[in-house]
């Protein structure tokens, strides 16, 4: 986090008042600035509806800071604060993009060079397509010279197929494929980083990894909380868009992908892209998925009565490539479920002569786990035997932590995802391969999703009952 980068740059957030922007953009940018990875000539300009003078926008991010600010950092903190201006406007409101501009010629004046652009969307998805158009009439998108010009646009990208190709076709029109920056910022902890390296670094795991050692990937996503106050979108959403076409697929990525070749942006996008493409379409959803919704969730401010957004979604997807045949992947999500994780296992097939007592019927089966959250490591489950006169066998782990005994802090996800994008890196992006690739599985479940039932479950518990048939 060192490494520092030359060019000027701007960043814009629009909707710099907003949740994102407050509980993830600010305090990250504060621990970038700490760290000394911003560019030396750089500032924020913020844009909202909200009418703010100076002192109100430092105050903002002030608060948003909250416990990351340590008495130690007060000098520090005023030069960060100096870095924000304000821009007041409504996302449609071509006159104060042109106050943008204004704004943002002025600050390249004073740094005496261009500057790199970075337009961050932190609003609701239904904001994007006015923003596209503003951005385009405005003529803010345009890179000139030696000026990089960057969008930075946050998921649920579309709500299906047909949509997300209509967003695309308008995205495509200001930008080049090189200058968009779609975010999952699952793609950027630090577990999930690591699965590539993990995978292709390790022969003794990388020489299993197919169907020929593999049995079962299983990626869970599950959450204790509810819907946290987003019950008006979520109504409208649910929980396969909400993370299954995005963070769910991304992971699964990560783990069918092949070796991409070189470790770079291009390669390692294309090969996740080349993997999702090979998604078999689920034509069996009654033997193939559930879908489930916790106790009490119609009752939540903002939820339409009636409402039939799942809360909770298991598939069971089969990838159409040869070193992946037969090998099922279990994608499991939900809210008010009993335990907060995300994590991916990996259950390696039983040795043929294995010489060791059966377990439950699965034999002494080896897996390997990479833990995404609460707390980011790698396990692996093996067997070794009980000390003692007996030759009985008992089940085993090594496990890594990036908490426990690590030399230094990890980043947290967004602040890799705006180190990277200032430094134009899309490694930990989503391209429009991706994006669509996803979408293409995923809009013809949604479209079936009525035909298959809507299971209630108890808040605190593992989910559906069916579940344990898939």
């Amino acid at each position: 986090m060192n490494e520092r980068t030359v060019a000027p740059t701007l960043v814009v957030i629009f909707g710099i008042t907003g949740d994102l922007s407050r509980r993830k953009l600010l305090p990250a940018l504060w621990q970038l600035f700490r760290a000394g990875a911003l560019p030396e000539q750089f500032r924020i300009i913020g844009f909202a509806r909200r009418t703010l003078d100076a002192q109100a926008v430092r105050a903002l991010v002030r608060d948003a800071l909250g416990g990351g600010v340590e008495s130690a950092d007060d000098v520090a903190l005023a030069h960060f604060l100096d870095l924000f201006s304000y821009q007041q406007g409504r996302f449609d409101e071509l006159a104060q993009y042109r106050a943008l501009g204004e704004r943002l010629t002025e600050t390249e004046r004073a740094f005496g060079a261009p500057a790199n652009r970075l337009f961050y969307l932190a609003v609701a998805p239904a904001h994007y397509e006015a923003l596209f158009e503003a951005l385009e009439k405005s003529g803010l998108a345009r890179a000139e010279g030696a000026r990089a010009t960057r969008i930075l646009v946050e998921k649920p990208f579309g709500r299906d197929a047909r949509t997300a190709q209509a967003l695309d076709d308008k995205l495509a029109a200001l930008f080049g494929e090189e200058q968009i920056y779609r975010i999952d910022h699952y793609l950027a902890k630090e577990t999930v980083q690591n699965i590539l390296n993990f995978r292709f670094s390790n022969f003794i795991f990388e020489s299993l990894w197919s169907k020929e050692g593999i049995e079962k990937v299983h990626i869970e996503l599950l959450e204790t909380i509810g819907i946290e106050g987003r019950g008006e979108f979520y109504g409208d959403t649910g929980a396969l868009r909400d993370v299954g076409q995005n963070h769910v697929l991304q992971l699964l990525a990560m783990v069918a992908m092949q070796n991409p070749g070189q470790f770079d942006a291009a390669h390692i996008r294309a090969a996740r892209a080349a993997a999702l493409r090979t998604l078999r379409p689920i034509e069996d959803l009654a033997r193939q998925a559930v879908r489930g919704q916790y106790e009490g969730f119609v009752d939540e401010p903002g939820v339409a009565k009636g409402s039939q957004a799942e809360t909770y979604f298991k598939l069971r997807a089969f990838l159409d490539d040869d070193a992946w045949e037969g090998v099922p992947f279990i994608l499991e999500s939900g809210k008010r479920l009993a335990e907060r994780t995300t994590r991916i296992t990996i259950y390696f097939k039983n040795a043929a002569r294995a010489l060791c007592s059966i377990d439950e019927g699965n034999g002494c089966q080896n897996t390997l786990t990479f833990e995404v959250q609460p707390e980011e490591g790698i396990t692996v489950g093996f067997w070794a035997k009980k000390p003692g006169f007996s030759q009985e066998l008992e089940r085993r782990a090594l496990h890594f932590s990036y908490a426990r005994g690590a030399e230094r802090r990890a980043p947290e996800a967004y602040e890799r995802v705006l180190y990277d994008a200032i430094r134009g890196d899309q490694t930990l992006f989503a391209s429009t391969e991706e994006v669509h690739a996803s979408w293409r599985f995923i809009t013809p479940i949604l479209d079936a999703w009525h035909a298959l039932p809507l299971e209630p479950y108890a808040p605190g518990s593992r989910g559906p009952e069916s579940r344990n048939s898939l």
